[in-house]
């Protein structure tokens, strides 16, 4: 896969489609930084959702991180290389099951996002 903008959006939007989200849920960046992320929350049944990132960047691969405060993300697990995105999907899934949780959309991605976004 290169590192051009269809491959990479294709690449992270096949991911959020195996994990049950939406394209707009996903984002991809060329540049300086070539890479794309997923957002979504993890769900558990007596908790309120948290928010994860999912990133991929080419050479390095996926990382999944957890809001762990205002701007702030902890890494939770890694995945290295670039996986097709069944291998990706189980990857978060697993993750997320032994946290006790499951992958859903975030409550506010049907928010219009401002025009630039910092990563």
């Amino acid at each position: 896969m290169t590192d051009d903008e269809p491959s990479t959006a294709a690449l992270v939007r096949a991911v959020a489609a195996e994990l049950g989200l939406q394209p707009e849920d996903t984002r991809s960046h060329t540049g300086d930084f070539a890479g794309g992320q997923i957002r979504f929350a993890g769900q558990a049944a007596e908790r309120e959702p948290s928010d994860y990132l999912l990133r991929w960047t080419p050479g390095q691969g996926w990382e999944l991180a957890a809001e762990a405060g205002e701007s702030v993300l902890r890494i939770v697990a890694g995945l290295p290389g670039t996986q097709p995105p069944e291998a990706v999907a189980d990857f978060v899934l697993t993750s997320l099951s032994e946290r006790g949780e499951r992958p859903v959309r975030r409550s506010d991605e049907d928010v219009p996002e401002p025009a630039q976004r910092p990563w």
